[in-house]
């Protein structure tokens, strides 16, 4: 079994990638020293085989309490959230970097952290349903809609 050394020094990024996706460059490296903290906690009880989903559910499940905590008992809305930032390694392969942030931002919450977790982290739609805790049809659907959002913002950039 990999060590969590081991683990941490190699999902590092994407980690903290992913908590970009969701709540910007603001707060998410607080809110991956806390995943990190909770994932060596309870390092022995995860399936060595779903490690990957595993962490992503940590940290997704801590940017959500970072925004619970941030907003005064009430509803987060799409707006509230930080944009995203751009990546920092080429992980779009038909983008270049400034499009693909400029193609984000276009795109609500739910629907850019779907196309995130499939494009960019190369989850399989059974591990995004994981995370995200919905019906994989669910993530099929945001998919779909996120592709064909995105189609169309390209669309009229060119």
């Amino acid at each position: 079994m990999t060590s969590f050394e081991d683990f941490h020094r190699q999902r590092e990024r994407h980690a903290l990638h992913y908590a970009r996706a969701i709540l910007g460059s603001d707060s998410a490296e607080d809110v991956c020293q806390e995943a990190w903290l909770r994932a060596w906690r309870s390092w022995g009880s995860a399936d060595p085989e779903s490690l990957d989903g595993w962490l992503l559910t940590i940290v997704r499940n801590c940017c959500i309490d970072r925004l619970r905590s941030s907003r005064p008992a009430s509803v987060v809305q799409e707006s509230d959230l930080a944009p995203v930032p751009p990546p920092e390694e080429a992980v779009v392969t038909a983008l270049e970097l400034a499009s693909a942030w400029v193609l984000l931002q276009g795109l609500s919450a739910p629907l850019r952290e779907v196309l995130w977790l499939r494009e960019v982290m190369d989850l399989s739609y059974a591990e995004i349903a994981e995370v995200q805790e919905v019906p994989v049809g669910t993530v099929m659907s945001r998919l779909h809609a996120a592709r064909k959002k995105a189609a169309r913002l390209l669309g009229k950039r060119a």
